[in-house]
Order: structure tokens, then C-alpha cells, then sequence
């Protein structure tokens, strides 16, 4: 039998067993420094020098790696123009501009200084290497992302900064690069702008419309991502015919495509899985295998200019970001992760340095190329890759662990206040299944105080293998998305009974169901589950007719009645269309009274602070057909009903079936009936209100809870329906 000839002398040859090595590099790197508390990021770092060329020589710094490692930056960055939050990120620009200047001007301040003055480089030297230290490489990103905070003000400015100084260190050395070659003319000013203006608008422009297009039509999870994908290396590739880098490019598209991949998608949790297990951490041991720990033994003025180069990398970024603490007034925490993430330097400074080394301003008598910048600081910015990668990860870490641990204290503070969200959603349609659960997911209040339960519903086994189908379904695309739902079935003499009695058994807040396609011409707009559901209980009812993917929407208009705000269930409503909107990261237009909108910003609060809410007056609902007029294609349409005998039902309501039919055919809407019992969410500033409404209230035969608190009850035996 023959044995094929494998090649084991180093660097590995064969491609099988180099895979496998990367592979068990990236598993045992996080296993093994975890219980050493340190960043699994300098252990992928360290293993790459250790691994690489300058180190045992085991793994060839080949082609593979370099398009992996290429594909890993892009990916980063592009992650982080996903994760931002682009409303947060709107209310916090002017912040990020400060930060973006403060990191630019003083490590190029700085750097000029001390490379004009003591190392003594020429002038045009001097300003190459200043523009180097301004750069920085989000590489602690993932840390940031592991630990939940990439939604914290500190990351939004820092992340901001970044590209903005990154941007301005790019455009330097352009042009001093070519003003060595002689090529800095008006012409070559005039045609750069040109080619940035035409790549920032077909990223920021065009990309969009594409990919909603593409949503809109291709529902397959697994095209979607290849889909994605090759936007971003496309604008990456876009950015390098424009004469900026390739990760200003995927960044952008990460920006541009934020609002259609909601946080708790499918999609969002595949790329960010892909990236974080391969393509970061191939660029990562790509990173470490570019380092020789060896210049600094290359003589003396090696080390003199390796030490000071690192030195002013890293001091100057600390001093941009105290200023910026400073300035802005921001916490200790938050200056260390402004300092974290904008201290490491990989991508951008090693693009920067070779564009300088490659730059021949003259020759030597010997015939030898005299270079822009010298072999020092090719090995001095080697260097600054090691040292400032490692302080980096490790003061990454520590911010965002504390980060962390003060976000989750505020949110126990804020839901122990709460009571436990358990959302029950009724499936019965195969068409649905995916868009019930996708709605389901983006109005949780919390995620780790929500339930979610899907519900199937049979009068006989014969159709119980279809519902398991269905349930199985629901679970498969929680799971997709890092959630959990208890699937549940209910044999019972009919779908509403079924609901009805498994709302009541698992203590369930909320009710979401599909709305009813007609099959009959008696049947009713709601049918006969829908309004069943609506007589027979108290809790929320949520009924959606789905049109296009909620990732796809742009806005969400919210229709509410007058004296919305003083039923039960207000406040839960509403947090569930705020939490909506930013999941989505849509705006939301308010049709309602003044006194009611006040009250939904009230709710809003802090928590949604950055969100777009914009109000239209409306006092009658008799203006609906009027507003409906307006409505726009990714428009998401919520309309906050009543039940009879409330203090906010209107018999206009009845009229509804008809406009909805007429005017929101095609497009997305939500029908919503606010719990009626309960303990009274009503604002203070509504008390007063109450008490006008009193010979209403004397009408209402089935009294509310929070009533019979301010009222004394009329008869002492009559007993509260729960």
C-alpha cells in the first residue's frame, strides 16, 4: 500500500494540516490565557509571532494568510459600522468630531515634533511619520462586542473618531506621496474628489436600495449572507479605485446597511459568528506574524527609534483621550475605553509605513535608493503594532468588563420595577411563522425578562404532526438569533378556547396573532378568533398582517385615540413600539393628541433618547383616511385600539376594517388592544384628567382595577376580574 508523500519540514506546506493548526490555534489561545486573565486577542497576536516567519517558522506568512488577514480588517470594521447605533450615533456626531480632531492633530503634533527635532528626519519625513501615529485599528473591537457594550457612547465616539482620523491620515499621505513624486496638481485634486464623491454615493446612496430590494425578495437566510458579504468587500474594493483604504469602504457599507439588519436577526448573529470565529482571528495571527521582535537587537539608533515611535503612538492617544473625557464629561470607565480602542495601531499605520518605504526621493552614490522613510521605522512600526495591540486589549478588557457590570446593575435596578413580560404567539399559518417570531423578538422589552411561548392549537392528532412542524419552525428561527421559545400545544375544541386558557395558565401579558384572511363573505375583518379574543380577555392583544420583513422598514407611524394614555395597558404599548423602532433603527411618526404624545416621550425617556419621534396633531379619529394618504411604502403602521366601555374607544373604530382594506393593502400593519387590568401605569400628570372623566367612568359596567383604587367601590362585594 503507498503512502502519500507529505512534506512536514518547515514553514508546513500542506494546506490541510496548516488549516488545522490555525484552527487549534484559535481554539486553545482563549482556553488557555483565560484563567491568566488575559485578552484572548494577544494570545492570537502572540501565537502569530511565535508560529510565524520571525518566530519558530512554523506557519508560512503566505497568500492565504494575507487574504484572510484582509479580509479580517474589513470585517471588523464593517462590524463596527453595523453595531452602531445610528440614532445614538446622529445625537453624539458633534462628540465624535471632537474626538476624531483630538486624536488627529495631537499624535500628529507630537509626532512631528519629535521626529523633526530628535530624530531628525526632513521635514517632509517627519510629516509622513506624524500622520502614522494618528491612525488607529479598532482590533479590541471584538472585546467589545463579547461583552454586550458595543451600543455604549464611548464605543459610538470612538468608532466615529476612528474613521474620521483614519480618513484625514489617508488623504496626508496621498498627498504627500504625491508631492515626492511630483504629481500635485489641480487635476489630480479635482479627479480625487470626484472619485470620493462617486464611491460615497453609490455606498451610501445606492447600497441601501439594493439591499431592501434584495430582502424584500430573497427571504433564503443563506443568500442573504452571501449577498451581504460581497456588498461589503465591494465596497471595500470601491474605497481602493477612490484612493482610500478598503476598510473606510467596508465600514461605510456597515453604516449604510445598519438600519436593515436589526440586532436580533438571523442575519446579524451569522456575521457576526462568521467574523468572530475565522476572519478576525486569521487577521489577528496575521498581525503577529508581521512583528520581528528582533529589531531590537539591530543596533542601537534601531532601538532609539523603535522606542520613541512607540512611546509617542501610544502616549499621544492617551492624551486625546483624557482631553475627550475631559471635554465631554464622561465617566473614568468611558475615557478607558475611548483610550482602549483607539490606542492600538495594525492595519492603517503598516498601509501608511509602506507607502513611505516605497517612496524614492533620491539615489545614493552606490546606487542605492535613498527612501522617504527608513528601514528604522519600518521595524520601529512593527513594533508599535506589538506594544500597542497588547496595552490595547488589555485596558479594552478592563473598560468593558466594568462597562458591563454597571450596565447590567442599572438594568436589574430599572426591571426589578417591571413586571415580567410573557409574550404568547399563536401559530396556525406556515406563511406567518417567520414573521410572527420576528415581530415577537423586536418588541421584547428585555430579553432577559421576556417569555416568549408559540402556540399551536388542535381539535384532533391527525393535525398535530403539522403543528409540530409550525413549532419546530418558531424554535429554529429563535435559536438563529441566540433566543429561546417554549413551544407549547393545546388540544382544545377550538383555536380561541385554546389561546384563551393558555394565556391564563402560563400568566401570559401579551397576545400576538396573524390577522384573518376572509374565506367567507360573512366573516368578519378580525374573524372569528380574533374577535373572540378580543370580548373574552383582558390582557394585550397584538393582531399583525405582514407584508414585507420588518428589517426592510424605514418608519414606523403610530396612530393613537384620544385618552390613549390613560388606559392599563398605555405603557406597555408603547415600549413595545419604541422597542421596535430601534430595533429596527427606524424613526416613528405620532398621530395623537398633544396630551398623548407627551406621554409616550414621557415613556421614552432616557432609554430611547436618541430615537427620531416626530408628532402629528390628530384629536378625531374621523382623520384617519385623511393620514393614510401619506403613508409610504417601507411604512410600518400601528394603530393603538380600545375595547367597548374604555376610556379611550371610539365608535369610529368600527370603520376601520373598511379604510384599512382600502388604503394598507400592500402594506404592514399592526392592530393593537391594550391590556385593561392590572396595576395602573397612568403618568401623575394624569390624575386630574381621571377625575374629569368621572361620569364616563360611571358608565363603564366592568371597573378597572387602577379605578377601584382611586374611587371607593360601590359595592364592596363585587370582585375583581382578573
Amino acid at each position: 500500500m503507498d503512502f502519500p508523500n507529505i512534506n512536514l519540514h518547515l514553514p508546513l506546506e500542506n494546506p490541510t494540516l496548516i488549516f488545522a493548526v490555525v484552527l487549534l490555534v484559535i481554539l486553545f489561545s482563549p482556553l488557555l490565557l483565560q484563567r491568566l486573565r488575559i485578552p484572548y486577542i494577544v494570545g492570537l497576536i502572540a501565537a502569530g509571532v511565535l508560529l510565524g516567519p520571525k518566530g519558530f517558522d512554523l506557519l508560512p506568512n503566505d497568500e492565504s494568510f494575507k487574504l484572510f488577514g484582509n479580509v479580517g480588517i474589513l470585517y471588523i470594521l464593517f462590524l463596527a459600522g453595523l453595531d452602531m447605533d445610528m440614532n445614538d450615533f446622529r445625537q453624539n456626531r458633534g462628540k465624535g468630531l471632537l474626538f476624531g480632531l483630538f486624536t488627529f492633530f495631537i499624535p500628529l503634533g507630537i509626532g512631528f515634533i519629535t521626529s523633526y527635532y530628535l530624530l531628525h528626519f526632513s521635514m517632509l519625513a517627519s510629516i509622513f511619520v506624524a500622520s502614522m501615529y494618528s491612525t488607529q485599528t479598532l482590533v479590541a473591537y471584538p472585546i467589545v462586542s463579547r461583552y454586550g457594550v458595543t451600543k455604549n457612547r464611548a464605543v459610538t465616539i470612538t468608532v466615529s473618531g476612528t474613521i474620521l482620523t483614519d480618513t484625514m491620515m489617508l488623504i496626508t499621505i496621498a498627498i504627500i506621496a504625491a508631492l515626492s513624486k511630483g504629481t500635485m496638481d489641480r487635476l489630480f485634486m479635482l479627479l480625487w474628489a470626484a472619485k470620493i464623491a462617486v464611491f460615497g454615493l453609490l455606498v451610501i446612496g445606492v447600497f441601501p436600495i439594493v439591499t431592501r430590494l434584495f430582502m424584500k425578495k430573497i427571504e433564503d437566510s443563506i443568500l442573504q449572507f452571501i449577498f451581504v458579504l460581497a456588498m461589503v468587500f465591494l465596497g471595500g474594493f470601491l474605497a481602493q479605485l477612490a484612493g482610500l483604504e478598503g476598510v473606510l469602504g467596508a465600514f461605510l457599507v456597515g453604516v449604510s446597511l445598519n438600519r436593515l439588519i436589526p440586532n436580533i436577526s438571523p442575519l446579524k448573529n451569522r456575521l457576526e459568528f462568521v467574523g468572530n470565529a475565522f476572519f478576525i482571528p486569521f487577521f489577528l495571527i496575521g498581525v503577529g506574524m508581521l512583528i520581528d521582535y528582533r529589531v531590537l537587537f539591530n543596533g542601537y539608533e534601531a532601538l532609539i527609534v523603535a522606542g520613541v515611535m512607540a512611546i509617542v503612538a501610544i502616549s499621544s492617544k492617551w492624551l486625546a483621550a483624557m482631553l475627550t473625557r475631559v471635554s465631554l464629561r464622561l465617566s473614568k470607565e468611558e475615557g478607558a475605553m475611548i483610550f482602549g480602542l483607539s490606542s492600538a495601531h495594525a492595519a492603517a499605520i503598516l498601509a501608511g509605513v509602506m507607502v513611505g518605504y516605497n517612496i524614492i526621493i533620491g539615489q545614493n552614490p552606490d546606487g542605492s535608493p535613498i527612501r522617504l522613510i527608513s528601514a528604522h521605522v519600518l521595524n520601529g512600526t512593527i513594533l508599535v503594532i506589538l506594544f500597542s495591540s497588547i496595552i490595547s486589549s488589555f485596558i479594552t478588557e478592563k473598560a468593558a468588563r466594568q462597562l458591563a457590570l454597571k450596565a447590567r446593575d442599572q438594568e436589574n435596578d430599572s426591571l426589578q420595577k417591571k413586571k415580567r413580560e410573557r409574550i404568547l404567539i399563536s401559530l396556525s399559518n406556515p406563511d406567518t411563522v417567520d414573521r410572527l417570531i420576528e415581530l415577537a423578538l423586536m418588541i421584547q422589552q428585555s430579553s432577559s425578562r421576556s417569555t416568549l411561548y408559540a402556540l399551536t392549537v388542535v381539535g384532533d392528532a391527525t393535525k398535530s404532526a403539522n403543528n409540530s412542524e409550525l413549532l419546530e419552525r418558531a424554535s429554529k428561527i429563535a435559536s438563529s438569533s441566540e433566543h429561546h421559545i417554549e413551544p407549547l400545544v393545546r388540544f382544545d375544541v377550538n383555536v380561541s378556547s385554546g389561546i384563551i386558557h393558555t394565556a391564563i395558565e402560563q400568566n401570559c401579558t401579551d397576545i400576538l396573532i396573524g390577522l384573518h384572511q376572509k374565506s367567507k363573505l360573512s366573516d368578519s375583518f378580525l374573524g372569528l378568533m380574533g374577535e373572540t379574543l378580543r370580548s373574552a380577555t383582558n390582557r394585550t392583544l397584538m393582531i399583525y398582517k405582514p407584508s414585507q420583513p420588518l428589517s426592510t422598514i424605514s418608519r414606523i407611524v403610530v396612530f393613537l385615540p384620544v385618552n390613549a394614555e390613560l388606559e392599563v395597558g398605555f405603557i406597555r404599548n408603547c415600549t413595545h413600539f419604541l422597542a421596535l423602532a430601534t430595533q429596527a433603527g427606524a424613526s416613528m411618526v405620532v398621530h395623537a393628541t398633544i396630551e398623548t404624545f407627551k406621554a409616550v416621550k414621557k415613556i421614552a425617556g432616557e432609554k430611547h433618547a436618541s430615537l427620531s419621534i416626530s408628532h402629528r396633531n390628530m384629536n378625531t379619529w374621523e382623520e384617519l383616511p385623511k393620514r393614510l394618504h401619506h403613508v409610504r411604502i417601507n411604512d410600518f403602521i400601528i394603530f393603538v385600539l380600545a375595547r367597548k366601555s374604555t376610556l379611550s374607544y371610539q365608535p369610529s373604530f368600527d370603520e376601520l376594517p373598511n379604510i384599512l382594506t382600502q388604503y394598507l393593502r400592500h402594506t404592514s400593519y399592526l392592530l393593537t388592544f391594550p391590556e385593561q387590568f392590572g396595576d395602573s401605569p397612568a403618568p401623575d400628570e394624569s390624575f386630574h384628567s381621571l377625575r374629569n372623566l368621572m361620569p364616563q367612568l360611571e358608565d363603564i359596567t366592568q371597573p378597572i382595577q387602577w379605578g377601584k383604587k382611586l374611587w371607593p367601590k360601590k359595592n364592596s362585594d363585587e370582585k375583581e376580574n382578573s
